[in-house]
């Protein structure tokens, strides 16, 4: 277990480094750096996939990090890449890959988020809505592309291999059974999750916008200095006036992407623990 944690904590480390996509204040697309830490989860357990996580963390902060506070670095890094680890909770669920690792990413992505609600939000203003679009910005693109990959006929196959050779016996005989669901059910996972986070990113996003407006709209109107200066305000103000129906149509689009995406998932778990 330990010599597998640490290849697991190495690969996810190496692909780390690989930014697809950088964000300004930190945070990047990388190719599947996170799907490794909740592999590790996957075949031992959640205890030594959050310490697998943790070691990660620590690890990816030698190479620099971004901070404002030491309660961002603590939250950006151990904690973070920590939380992925509880991906090992469902290991033993049907499609427990896959519902742990977007388990695994929700636990970071919460992480993430509140590091920026509670220490970054003079880089970036509107607190709380303003770090879930800006943190969701390169987790949820990875997120989606990493469930479609492992969800691929070739690639169960590849990883139940390597799974028989790395867990006892008994173990194994639990995990591949359970994690054995047919190509079109597992589809249908990738699916409903796919859509479900793509309306949840868009239903966010016009909230932003949204809330965006209203700042706009009262410090343009009232003339009180809010957290935009004056000509952003404007610009804001004359771009909303343009695309309210836009932003309508977008949170409209969102929300029932969103219930269409969670209905699939539930239907398709239910129907196969059944």
């Amino acid at each position: 277990m330990l010599v597998m944690c640490a290849v697991c904590i190495a690969l996810a480390f190496a692909l780390n480094q690989v930014a697809l996509f950088r964000m300004p204040q930190g945070g990047s697309i990388t190719p599947f750096s996170m799907f490794f830490i909740t592999l590790a989860a996957f075949w031992f357990g959640p205890v030594w996939g959050v310490i697998s996580g943790v070691a990660m963390g620590l690890l990816d902060m030698t190479t620099g990090f971004y901070s404002v506070h030491i309660g961002s670095i603590i939250l950006d890094y151990p904690v973070a890449f920590g939380a992925l680890g509880l991906a090992g909770i469902f290991r033993k669920m049907r499609f427990g890959l896959q519902i742990g690792f977007v388990f695994g990413v929700f636990g970071r992505f919460v992480s993430v988020v509140m590091s920026g609600y509670l220490f970054w939000l003079e880089m970036l203003p509107g607190s709380f809505w303003g770090s879930i679009v800006y943190n969701a910005t390169y987790i949820v693109p990875e997120m989606v592309a990493t469930l479609v990959i492992i969800s691929l006929p070739a690639m169960k196959h590849a990883l139940d291999t390597v799974t028989r050779g790395v867990v006892p016996p008994e173990e194994y005989a639990v995990l591949s059974e359970k994690n054995s669901g047919s190509v079109t059910a597992g589809s249908r996972i990738v699916t409903g999750a796919v859509v479900a986070a793509l309306g949840g990113f868009a239903f966010v996003l016009a909230s932003y916008i949204t809330r965006l407006e209203n700042l706009s709209i009262l410090q343009v109107t009232s003339g009180a200095e809010l957290f935009l200066d004056a000509p952003r305000a404007d610009r804001l103000y004359r771009m909303v006036e343009r695309n309210t129906e836009q932003l309508l149509a977008l949170n409209t689009v969102g929300v029932v992407f969103l219930a269409i995406g969670i209905a699939l998932l539930i239907s398709t778990l239910a129907k196969n623990e059944s």
